[in-house]
């Protein structure tokens, strides 16, 4: 969410021009390490090292796949509905700040002109994967849209797609093509359900905030948020991204993200409340 929300927020500043996009989103980001965030991702965690020593926004990436920047994808995805060519430029200046690797540029533009097809309205999914497929240069992915295809077909559920092609049982890796992977066939497995998206990605376990979130956001954007179940909403208690902040995200004067240093003792409060559930998982009843 913080990721999706400093994108939104840089967009609205600097929605013409990729480079100050870039260099307003690589400011937020800076700001947003300095209040140590729990589970920060090492490579995402690597760049923003690197734009603190002075690196630009162009090259600080590191040479990773991971799924940081498909977090940020689908908003960008939504803003250039209408215009591919920005759409992707964006999608890769977003990228590039933190993963240099073209599988981490691939697969965060495969999830924002997926976000594009949600926002439009797109409910065959033969021309959904037809479209997307045809963005594919990678070979992990190449091999994964017709494992895609098959399953949707049979109607497997999410954990038993993620199996067919992921290392480990039960878990879906912060690999991007994994995540892109899982998050698309949960989309499209549950379309029109988001509950049943959200829930069935963290059944499949691994890196399930981040898988979760990229198949919630496309699920978000196909049904908006009369979608959304209402005591999910209802019992949503964060600071500073209440509900209300949040709506107001898009305008080029709205929330100032991030807040520090105040974010700092959110942050903090947060992870004791991560440890207090670790603890508790390890004690009878299990």
């Amino acid at each position: 969410t913080e990721h999706a929300v400093m994108t939104t927020l840089s967009l609205a500043k600097h929605g013409n021009d990729p480079d100050a996009f870039a260099r307003d989103l690589a400011r937020r980001l800076r700001w947003w390490f300095a209040g140590i965030p729990a589970g920060i991702g090492m490579a995402t965690a690597r760049s923003i090292i690197k734009l603190w020593c002075g690196a630009s926004p162009a090259r600080s990436g590191v040479w990773s796949a991971g799924n940081g920047p498909l977090m940020r994808a689908p908003v960008i995805g939504v803003h250039f509905a209408n215009d591919s060519e920005n759409r992707d430029r964006f999608a890769d200046a977003s990228t590039r700040i933190t993963h240099s690797d073209p599988r981490a540029l691939e697969c965060a533009r495969l999830i924002a002109k997926a976000a594009t097809l949600a926002r439009d309205g797109v409910q065959n999914v033969v021309v959904i994967l037809d479209s997307l497929e045809r963005q594919v240069e990678s070979g992990e992915m190449k091999v994964r849209f017709p494992l895609l295809r098959d399953g949707l077909a049979n109607g497997i559920d999410v954990g038993s797609f993620a199996d067919s092609f992921g290392r480990k049982p039960g878990f879906v890796s912060g690999f991007a093509p994994d995540t892109a992977a899982v998050a698309l066939f949960a989309w499209l497995r549950h379309r029109g359900d988001y509950r049943a998206t959200v829930t069935s990605v963290i059944a499949a376990g691994g890196d399930t905030d981040t898988v979760a979130f990229v198949a919630g956001s496309l699920a978000g954007i196909d049904g908006g948020k009369d979608g959304l179940p209402t005591e999910w909403i209802d019992g949503l208690r964060d600071w500073p991204l209440s509900g209300a902040l949040l709506s107001n995200a898009g305008a080029v004067d709205g929330m100032r993200y991030p807040n520090w240093p105040l974010s700092l003792v959110r942050n903090a409060c947060f992870f004791i409340i991560v440890l207090v559930h670790a603890f508790r998982r390890l004690l009878p009843p299990f």
